[in-house]
């Protein structure tokens, strides 16, 4: 399969950081404490996110920075959401309308790292489908693998211009144009323009046929 044209963000990032921030640390910190509270090894974390024991480990010790596809995935293997990971008290209070309406300062931050920040935009009434606003810095993308998983996707381009690379093919996409895919397709994506990205971005959780 084709890689992306735009080097990884975590490519470019040490393995063996000698001093680590204290951002990572307290990161890796809440990973560890979620693991341990569900009784999880680092084998089984492994497992159920396809992400290596040695870089688990590393990113429990604060010693790299994770992708935004290793955060979503690990935060969802513990059962968290991913912006909690990443900042607990930044996690916004439920209001009596929230159910059914999601106001613009009101979006709940799922993600804010390398570059990528990804809010939910769908109210909690929407089982099946979840809407997100994403902004993507130039020279960012989703990492150096593609990946797949259940349901569909749609998503239209509120702004700058994105590469779109499903099932080994990539696409080039600019303002105003919408794309739709199975998300169980192998899939990435990455800003190669030179102004952010502007994305609202639907994943819809349809099982199978």
């Amino acid at each position: 399969m084709a890689p992306m044209t735009i080097p990884d963000t975590a490519a470019r990032m040490s393995l063996t950081t000698p001093n680590p921030d204290e951002e990572s640390l307290k990161l890796g910190q809440r990973i560890r404490d979620l693991r341990l509270k569900a009784g999880m090894t680092l084998a089984d974390l492994g497992k159920a996110t396809g992400v290596s024991i040695g870089t688990l480990s590393q990113l429990e010790r604060g010693l790299v920075s994770p992708t935004v596809r290793t955060v979503y995935t690990v935060a969802n293997a513990l059962g968290v959401m991913p912006a909690w990971l990443i900042d607990p008290s930044q996690m916004p209070v439920p209001s009596a309308e929230s159910r059914y309406i999601v106001r613009a300062g009101q979006r709940s931050r799922l993600l804010d790292l390398n570059g990528i920040r990804k809010d939910i935009a769908s109210p909690a009434a929407s089982d099946r489908l979840r809407g997100f606003f994403m902004v993507i810095q130039p020279g960012c993308n989703s990492g150096a693998q593609p990946y797949s998983h259940k349901g569909e996707e749609i998503g239209f381009l509120l702004a700058g211009s994105l590469e779109l690379q499903i099932d080994g093919e990539t696409f080039s996409l600019n303002e105003g144009d919408c794309f739709a895919f199975s998300s169980q397709k192998p899939h990435s994506f990455a800003n190669a323009g030179p102004r952010p990205a502007t994305v609202f971005w639907v994943n819809a959780d349809i099982p199978p046929a």
